[in-house]
């Protein structure tokens, strides 16, 4: 059985080219490996049992003890530890069966105890939690705000060109409406006299393009003059 950390055999036997001597011994045993799916449970009013949902499998976690001695023992250790510290994915192999089609682990949990009474020899805990990437982000749709700007644009000119009245509403200084007020719009070719309703609103329909003014036979209008134009549809 093999088990590789980013590159590092977990499982090792390391022998002195000249010597012989052992330089490392990397064992691991009380391998856990724990699969795990997301069930929802939806309970149905009123009647018994429920309508269970399958919400896709969990990441696989796994864990295992080690053991490793010999005078590289401290260096390997550190190898590890460096990849815990960095929290990132990294790449993983293994024969241990359920476990082949995990390639990408993050490193959870890692403890080193030091065996007491004998050199250079070591005992860790090790726990790795499958990795999976996270879905590429779609690019997002065009935006369409330039395009509703030019439309709401567009359609307010042609709107513009299509209107043929004159509105308003004439109140006093203390807002208050004033009715039956008379209201003179004036142009090259005469004029109109429209009158103010019960909410002090004047409107005269029916009108042709061109320039009016709008004067208020009311108090504190006097020397008011609205200038207003109409114009033609389709300029």
């Amino acid at each position: 059985m093999s088990i590789e950390l980013d590159g590092i055999a977990l499982i090792k036997h390391v022998r002195d080219p000249d010597t012989e001597a052992t330089k490392l011994v990397n064992s691991v045993h009380n391998i856990n490996i724990s699969e795990k799916r997301s069930i929802v449970e939806h309970r149905i009013p009123g009647m018994q049992g429920s309508v269970l949902q399958d919400m896709g499998r969990e990441p696989v976690r796994i864990s295992f003890e080690g053991l490793v001695f010999g005078e590289d023992a401290l260096n390997f250790l550190e190898r590890v530890r460096s990849r815990y510290k960095a929290g990132q994915p990294v790449p993983f192999r293994s024969e241990i069966s359920g476990v082949a089609e995990v390639t990408q682990v993050l490193v959870e949990e890692y403890q080193v105890e030091e065996v007491g009474g004998v050199i250079n020899t070591y005992t860790y805990w090790i726990v790795l939690r499958e990795y999976t990437p996270p879905p590429e982000e779609e690019e997002p749709a065009p935006s369409q705000d330039e395009e509703a700007v030019e439309a709401v644009q567009q359609q307010a000119e042609d709107d513009k060109g299509s209107i043929n009245y004159i509105i308003g509403k004439v109140v006093d200084a203390d807002g208050n409406p004033q009715s039956d007020v008379d209201v003179k719009i004036t142009f090259d070719g005469g004029e109109y006299i429209v009158k103010t309703d019960g909410e002090g609103v004047y409107r005269k329909d029916d009108l042709d393009p061109g320039i009016y003014a709008v004067t208020v036979d009311a108090s504190g209008y006097e020397d008011v003059e609205e200038e207003v134009e109409i114009e033609s549809q389709g300029a």
